[in-house]
């Protein structure tokens, strides 16, 4: 699966498949009722825009499934 990434030093969007999901404390759910994944996602490969390997809080990434 595909997660859509921002690079942080060029604002440029990517797909990548080749990640990790770490310190994964689970599903977090707010008072106004949303929820949100308490993780962080890094990227396995160096990025395509800038060559960093970021690191990115869950909640960052753009839902690459758009809304429903």
């Amino acid at each position: 699966m595909d997660l859509v990434f921002i690079c942080p030093e060029t604002n440029q969007t990517f797909k990548s498949a080749n990640f990790s999901v770490h310190d994964n404390k689970g599903i977090v759910v707010h008072s106004d009722g949303t929820k949100t994944l308490d993780a962080k996602v890094s990227l396995n490969e160096p990025c395509p825009y800038c060559g960093q390997k970021h690191v990115y809080k869950a909640d960052q990434l753009p839902c690459p499934f758009g809304s429903a």
